[in-house]
This record gives structure tokens, C-alpha cells and sequence, in this order.
């Protein structure tokens, strides 16, 4: 029986590296009408309007949540902050976040103690 070295693989090529560094860009005027919708307005500005809804999601009651306007990722906390206080799921999306079953006065009790303007509609 004779055994057979096993050779070793060059890897050297595998990954590629750009060279290529960008720096930094300069603003055109385009791009700033881009950065103002990304503004985010403080707590107690924000509009927020909390509706029952029952219509397209097969006989099940969710409460929606709408007219957020700032960062994403400060929605989604809200968001997780208002499921585990009402002890339920939900989910983001766009700018309305969606609380699974008819929680709408737990939900505007709780965006209010959060500092926002909150208020319950009927649609």
C-alpha cells in the first residue's frame, strides 16, 4: 500500500481585495432633499393614530399603529416595548407597526407613558 501526500491548496488568489477606496463624496443638491425625509421628529411631536382592524386578515381583530415619522430602528424598540407590555406578537412595517389582537386602548396608554402624542381612530 503506498500513501499519498495531499497537497496543499493556494488560497492566496481565492479572496479578491478592491483597492479601490471612495474617500469621501460630495453632496450635490439631489442628496439633500434625501437627508430631510430621514429626520426624525422628537417624542412628543409625532402624531401617532391606534385603529382596530379586522378587514383582509381572516376574522382575526389586530390593532395598527400609524403616522410614525423618524428612524426605523427606534420603531422596532417601540414596537417590541408595546408586544411585551400587552403581551402579545406584532410586527413593522413601513412605518405602521402591527399588534396582534384588539388592543387599541392598552396600546395608547402605552405610547402616551412613552412620551408620544397618541390617539385612538376609528376607520
Amino acid at each position: 500500500m503506498t500513501k499519498k501526500k495531499m497537497q496543499k491548496l493556494d488560497l492566496s488568489n481565492f479572496f479578491i481585495q478592491d483597492k479601490k477606496d471612495e474617500g469621501f463624496k460630495l453632496m450635490q443638491e439631489d442628496d439633500n432633499s434625501q437627508s430631510t425625509e430621514n429626520i426624525s421628529l422628537p417624542k412628543n411631536a409625532q402624531k401617532l393614530f391606534v385603529r382596530k382592524e379586522k378587514k383582509g386578515r381572516g376574522g382575526k381583530t389586530v390593532t395598527v399603529v400609524e403616522g410614525y415619522q423618524g428612524n426605523p430602528m427606534v420603531l422596532e424598540k417601540l414596537c417590541k416595548k408595546v408586544k411585551q407590555q400587552c403581551g402579545v406578537g406584532g410586527s413593522v412595517q413601513n412605518k405602521t407597526f402591527i399588534i396582534q389582537g384588539d388592543k387599541a386602548d392598552q396600546v395608547v396608554k402605552i405610547l402616551i407613558k412613552e412620551g408620544y402624542n397618541a390617539k385612538k381612530t376609528t376607520m
